[in-house]
């Protein structure tokens, strides 16, 4: 049967109504956007300047209302639709030249789509495009016959397919940072082209369009260190720039930086006060008073020289609970507490990389009557060198050796330091420390048998002369003497002046003034017993004039004679000589016996020199 319809059958509409919208498409794509012709807004705010307005348009070839010489036409005489043909002819020209204008010169554009037109980047650029991201330059819609290659006989091209990435689970993702040059006909990596500080450029930053291996370089390439850095590079800077709470941000950031100055001055002043161990509170926390303390008074004393830390006490100094100023003493204690913990694992970390170390403790009560342990490590530094450190007050409330041995073992568990380190042990010379059976060197030598115990050394040479003074008569009565003359001319004041002036200076032109004894430290009979020795008949003249003064009372001259007759005996004078020189031995073996660097060589060296002086 003939078929003698007038009309088109539905697959034939079908088929023409797909090629006029492939056609449609393709007329699409040559198209130039509108946002082509419009310079982006500079970052100062500034409108940009648009580029100059053509006066004439060329159009070659076209048709239609066009001249088909190449005549130029006035713009104001072409239609909107020539207009835009002819705007579409001159890309597609400019696209074939590759990325060149018409005269020749290459095209360039840093706030283009196409990548191949950006150039430089500046700071103004990475700006712009972290705002607006890849997603407004990947061009992915457009046609990629541009980046057609020739591999052996085989015609290869952009695809797009490269723009997903299918992981290892088969799930597919997008490759946000690929982009596609329609002038170029190659592929650019977006954080790399803008934002890479790499000092030798890969192939994503110049053009890529090696198709053939395209699937390999895009995985090394988005798994490479450098595209990495790139991409957090736009990241922070599309995070700082796109979110809504930016100046949020920026008044967070100004309030930590403000606290921050404010945190750095505090800290320097407790630092400084610290180190130096002065008292930093005092009986007012008020400024402005001179009862406020060091604390509060250096702070007062820099702001006279820094505006901000004066302004700052102007608005929080006085403020009251409640409001943060952090030049409380709350604060104060707080960074005590912190720069405390801090050295403390400082010196902890230091024992821990020597391994082995020695402990030394020792009881004394404080000004309020609590007894407190004592506990200080002695280990080698790396450089080789002595160290001996103190770690902390422990408070006690037995002196048993099996309380104290408790106590010791605490310590070192809290600060993860191990007992079968330890190489030895020092102590005084009381039964608790030094006992063979129930003393705290016995019981830390059961847990580890390799802790030596070595008595302190200064302190059995204090016990020996102590006791040696108090086992005969004539030297108690010696140094009873010393002490009623210092007594004697330090009840008054002028007594005082009367025999300092008569005092001659030595031989570093220094006067050595009368000195009072001590029950436990054995160093101030030698500085006693010094100050009589050089001044003896300075000191015996300066007796009798104050027997001689007829303006003091009865009593105290009777008091002045009997020390000046005390002074004439033979047996006084013998026993200043014999002892300032054994106690000037005395104390320089003690200070020596107390010395960090000292070894044990050394401590038996020095006691035995001072026996074979004495005997």
């Amino acid at each position: 049967m003939a078929d003698n319809r007038k009309y088109d059958s539905g697959a034939q509409k079908r088929r023409k109504r797909k090629e006029k919208e492939y056609r449609d498409k393709e007329a699409m794509h040559k198209m130039p956007k509108l946002t082509g012709f419009f310079k982006p807004v500079s970052g100062d705010g500034a409108e940009p300047s648009l580029p100059p307005t053509p006066q004439t348009v060329s159009f070659a070839n076209t048709g239609g209302s066009a001249n088909t010489g190449g005549t130029k036409i006035p713009p104001e005489t072409l239609t909107v639709a020539e207009s835009v043909a002819g705007l579409a002819s001159v890309e597609s020209e400019s696209v074939e030249a590759g990325s060149s204008s018409a005269d020749g010169t290459k095209t360039v554009d840093p706030y283009s789509t196409d990548p191949a037109h950006w150039g430089e980047i500046d700071e103004s650029v990475r700006a712009y495009w972290a705002e607006r991201g890849p997603g407004s330059c990947q061009n992915m819609n457009v046609s990629f016959q541009a980046s057609e290659r020739v591999y052996k006989h085989q015609k290869r091209l952009f695809s797009k397919s490269y723009f997903k990435r299918k992981m290892a689970n088969g799930e597919y993702i997008q490759r946000q940072w690929l982009l596609y040059s329609p002038s170029a006909g190659a592929a650019f990596c977006f954080a790399c082209r803008i934002f890479s500080n790499a000092n030798t450029q890969s192939s994503f930053e110049t053009g890529f369009s090696d198709w053939k291996h395209a699937t390999e370089r895009m995985k090394e390439h988005e798994n490479s260190e450098h595209h990495r850095k790139a991409m957090l590079t736009f990241v922070s800077l599309a995070a700082a720039s796109g979110r809504i709470d930016t100046e949020l941000q920026k008044q967070f950031e100004s309030e930590c930086a403000y606290w921050t100055e404010v945190l750095r001055r505090v800290v320097s002043v407790v630092k400084f006060l610290a180190e130096r161990g002065l008292a930093l509170r005092g009986a007012s926390d008020t400024f402005g008073r001179t009862d406020n303390g060091n604390y509060l008074g250096i702070l007062e004393l820099i702001s006279e020289f820094d505006p901000f830390l004066k302004s700052h006490i102007e608005k929080y100094g006085n403020a009251g609970a409640g409001t943060p100023s952090y030049l409380s003493s709350q604060t104060c204690e707080e960074f005590i507490q912190l720069m405390g913990d801090r050295v403390l694992s400082e010196i902890v970390s230091e024992v821990k990389m020597a391994k082995y170390f020695s402990i030394s403790v020792d009881s004394t009560p404080d000004v309020a009557h609590v007894d407190q342990l004592t506990f200080v490590l002695r280990y080698v530094s790396p450089e080789g060198h002595s160290q001996e450190r103190f770690l902390k007050f422990l408070p006690i409330e037995s002196h048993t050796g099996e309380a104290l041995c408790a106590s010791v073992l605490k310590v070192l568990e809290e600060m993860g330091i191990d007992i079968a380190n330890c190489r030895g042990q020092c102590y005084d010379n009381a039964a608790n420390m030094s006992g063979v059976y129930k003393g705290l060197q016995a019981r830390i030598k059961e847990l580890n048998p390799l802790v030596e115990w070595v008595p302190w050394a200064a302190h059995t040479l204090n016990l020996v002369g102590v006791n040696s003074v108090n086992c005969c008569f004539e030297t108690a009565d010696f140094f009873q003497f010393v002490q009623n003359l210092f007594n004697f001319c330090s009840k008054s004041t002028a007594r005082w002046k009367v025999v300092t002036d008569g005092l001659q200076p030595n031989a570093n032109k220094r006067i050595e003034t009368l000195k009072s004894l001590s029950n436990t430290r054995w160093a101030a009979h030698a500085d006693a017993t010094h100050a009589v020795h050089i001044n003896y008949a300075n000191i015996q003249k300066s007796l009798k004039n104050i027997v001689n003064d007829t303006n003091q009372n009865a009593a105290i001259r009777n008091e002045a004679r009997s020390l000046d007759k005390k002074m004439d005996k033979l047996e006084t004078a013998f026993m200043c000589t014999f002892w300032h020189s054994i106690l000037q031995r005395f104390e320089k073996a003690s200070a020596a016996l107390q010395s960090v660097e000292l070894d044990l060589c050394t401590a038996v060296d020095l006691v035995g020199s001072l026996r074979e002086y004495i005997g």
